[in-house]
């Protein structure tokens, strides 16, 4: 076997040759296993070897064939039938047998099959459908899942001084309230931890593990409106200032100026002109006043085809209800608010005289108000959000809808720490 079929192959052994008996003929063989076709390399193992007891050259005493698994060839299983030397001490009696340096010892399946399923857990596949490319079980591909455990133990002396936290639906079978969380780097985007419960009392047994020093070292903490957080980070980092998300902010907002609408239109009734033209143009009540197109006109089907633009459409709208047009100034103030990170502007949200909001939105102009400190603070590093997270979330939905699910939380925990760009472990085969 010369470098170039070894290359082809995968395998590193030096020692690995293609097994004598069959110089004469094909050592390539196919059969049908299982209904489907595999092929059987033979190949033969020997090398000088001496006894690990008395440092004598050991002799030949037989050979013993082992089968081990390899990466499929043209579409098909491959297996390494490989006849190895077995070894016989003329001084101590001690046997050995030759080692194939791309196997484990006790292990069926070569070196290279193992990070090919590990690069494959890396991508967003089924486990059912790797185990198949692979011509492997499902045990087969938990274990290498397992394999990689060690490369995501959490350094508990070391956090970064931006944290970011965000929780995810997980499910009932690893958290009571079907909530688990995900600890990142708020700089670099890094992933830290998984964590499976969100509730206090594990949050705190959690955190508790890092040293007193890491914990001191985070200055910043960015989390949503969840209000128990708020009491366990002064705890836990006493040096940490809290920033609220602003897409959690915005979104009290968002909520509340979307039900106004929805209510607007029960009141005009299914049928009549506001109610449908209410339920079409609702995209223009979210859309961001400085990006309303003022210059188009377009024949618009609920106004008799009059050439309207988006602003003359606004106009029309509000005039259908005072509540929209008071609650739409108010979004519209907030969203102003974080583009120029304004206090000023903070200031007039939350002055309650200046506002003659209903109820809905009162909802969330109290909400506002309670985390205005914490808004604040988002003016100075406004770039510290939990937009990041809110993508890793995405990701996990997507892992745990090809799995249909997972039973083991460690399992899922691998997963999803696998599956992310800024966790790839770089396998060589």
């Amino acid at each position: 076997m010369d470098n170039n079929i070894k290359l082809l192959l995968g395998i590193t052994d030096p020692n690995l040759t293609i097994d004598p008996k069959y110089q004469y003929t094909s050592y390539i063989e196919e059969k049908i296993i299982k209904n489907s076709k595999t092929l059987f390399c033979h190949l033969y193992l020997s090398y000088p070897m001496y006894c690990p007891n008395c440092k004598t050259l050991m002799l030949h005493n037989g050979t013993k064939v082992v089968n081990n698994v390899h990466l499929s060839s043209a579409g098909k299983k491959l297996v390494l039938s490989i006849r190895k030397q077995k070894y016989l001490c003329p001084e101590c009696k001690k046997t050995a047998t030759a080692k194939f340096k791309d196997t484990n010892y006790h292990d069926h399946f070569s070196n290279a099959v193992k990070a090919k399923l590990v690069r494959d857990l890396s991508l967003s596949r089924p486990m059912c459908e790797i185990a198949a490319d692979s011509f492997t079980s499902s045990n087969t591909i938990i274990r290498s899942l397992e394999s990689v455990e060690n490369n995501f133990k959490v350094n508990r002396n070391w956090l970064p001084s931006h944290l970011s936290l965000d929780d995810f639906k997980s499910g009932k079978r690893f958290s009571s309230s079907g909530m688990s969380m995900c600890l990142i780097n708020a700089v670099n985007h890094r992933i830290i931890d998984i964590i499976p419960e969100r509730n206090n009392k594990f949050l705190r047994n959690y955190f508790i593990q890092y040293s007193y020093k890491a914990r001191l070292s985070v200055m910043t903490i960015t989390v949503d409106l969840y209000a128990p957080y708020r009491s366990l980070i002064k705890e836990l980092f006493p040096n940490a200032f809290i920033i609220a998300d602003k897409f959690h902010v915005v979104t009290q907002a968002y909520t509340a100026m979307n039900k106004i609408r929805i209510k607007v239109m029960k009141e005009y009734g299914a049928g009549t002109h506001e109610y449908r033209a209410l339920k079409r143009f609702w995209k223009l009540f979210l859309k961001n006043q400085d990006n309303v197109d003022y210059h188009r006109y377009y024949p618009r089907i609920n106004f008799k085809y009059a050439e309207l633009s988006d602003s003359e459409v606004l106009d029309r709208l509000f005039d259908m209800s005072s509540e929209l047009k008071t609650s739409y100034e108010y979004y519209q103030l907030l969203l102003q608010m974080y583009r120029k990170n304004s206090r000023q502007l903070l200031n007039l949200l939350t002055d309650t005289s200046s506002w003659n909001l209903p109820p809905e939105m009162r909802q969330a102009l109290k909400t506002i108000k309670k985390h205005k400190t914490e808004i604040e603070n988002s003016f100075v590093l406004p770039r510290l959000t939990n937009g990041p997270i809110e993508g890793v979330n995405n990701h996990i939905k997507v892992i745990k809808r090809i799995a249909y699910g997972y039973n083991n939380f460690k399992h899922f925990r691998l997963r999803i720490l696998l599956s992310l760009k800024n966790n790839v472990i770089f396998f060589s085969t």
